[in-house]
């Protein structure tokens, strides 16, 4: 009837919504006209939210009341909150984060009678090793060491384990996720728009790579369409590293490295760097695991098939990301 406003729709929360994802997903759901408040830590930064549509509750992921407050009256959480960083020296750090934190979420839902839970997990719980293409039928071979894909993969248990007895929850599990706002993987991206990759290390190691916005809405699809305790692995591109940065040449109108290095080289080095940088208290430029281990790759599509979730082409995502570099001067 004209004159009447529409009903607001029900609340959700999103952890994590002062990361890549957990932002993105906040602010997709607030496009989207629903009521969104997040848990944000006191000194968290939450400028990229719309302070007139998100609602920001102060609090810990770590704090059980502070998540229990914040999950009051919502009908659905997204949790997106988690310690990503592979430069944790103390790897209880992951347990007490990613774990704790997530049985504080599942334990906040239970109580306060939330409908659905999605929990962003990531692949590298499948324990893909070199040279595979992983699914979500993927299972590890064997156990994790300590650290953030063990702590990632206990949790996933957690929310299974949940979705079973206590309520509802559905998981989606990541590849490398880039673009806008990206801390992580954005720092290649950035150093080669900078003219300081000169070379191509492991020119045909092959790599999974999804768009921000993709990974965002596929966790909403997951939410609103995906089986319960089921998980959906997002992953919209995959390409060796050679054509990566001719891809990402394409896209910012640079010339691509024409040279390559050996990968024993590159990971002699990186262990060098690993035993160096501590003692002038400065973090490694790349994590050790990932420059040993790399070479896995993952197929997204079942979240095509059963959420109807369509990736963004891979050069759209680049252009997209490198324009936002440039805007924020930081190429």
């Amino acid at each position: 009837m004209a004159g009447l406003s529409r009903p607001a729709r029900d609340l959700v929360l999103v952890t994590g919504a002062t990361g890549l994802v957990g932002g993105r997903i906040a602010q997709l759901l607030t496009g989207a006209g629903h009521r969104v408040r997040v848990l944000a830590r006191p000194s968290s930064d939450t400028s990229h939210l719309d302070a007139g549509l998100v609602e920001v509750a102060r609090g810990d992921i770590t704090d059980s009341e502070a998540v229990r407050r914040a999950a009051e009256g919502c009908r659905h959480v997204y949790h997106a909150a988690g310690l990503v960083s592979p430069f944790i020296r103390d790897r209880s750090e992951y347990d007490r984060v990613n774990v704790a934190g997530t049985r504080n979420v599942l334990e906040a839902a239970a109580s306060c009678g939330v409908e659905r839970v999605l929990h962003v997990s990531s692949v590298a719980t499948l324990g893909a090793k070199p040279g595979m293409v992983a699914d979500e039928a993927t299972r590890p071979a064997g156990a994790f060491a300590r650290g953030y894909a063990d702590s990632k993969y206990r949790s996933e248990q957690l929310v299974r384990e949940y979705a079973a007895s206590r309520g509802d929850a559905v998981i989606v599990n990541p590849c490398i996720v880039f673009g806008p706002r990206d801390r992580q993987f954005v720092r290649l991206i950035r150093a080669f728009l900078r003219g300081r990759v000169p070379v191509v290390a492991f020119p045909d190691r092959r790599m999974s790579l999804v768009y921000v916005d993709d990974a965002a809405r596929g966790a909403m699809l997951a939410l609103g369409h995906g089986a319960r305790g089921e998980r959906y692995v997002l992953s919209g591109a995959t390409v060796t590293i050679r054509e990566f940065f001719e891809r990402l040449a394409a896209a910012s109108g640079r010339r691509p490295p024409r040279l390559t290095v050996p990968g024993w080289l590159v990971a002699s080095a990186a262990t060098a760097a690993w035993a160096v940088f501590p003692l002038f208290r400065r973090r490694p430029p790349t994590s050790l695991r990932g420059v040993w281990r790399g070479g896995a790759t993952f197929d997204g599509s079942r979240a095509e098939r059963e959420l109807g979730l369509a990736y963004t082409p891979l050069d759209a995502g680049l252009e997209a990301t490198v324009r936002w570099l440039r805007a924020t001067g930081q190429a």
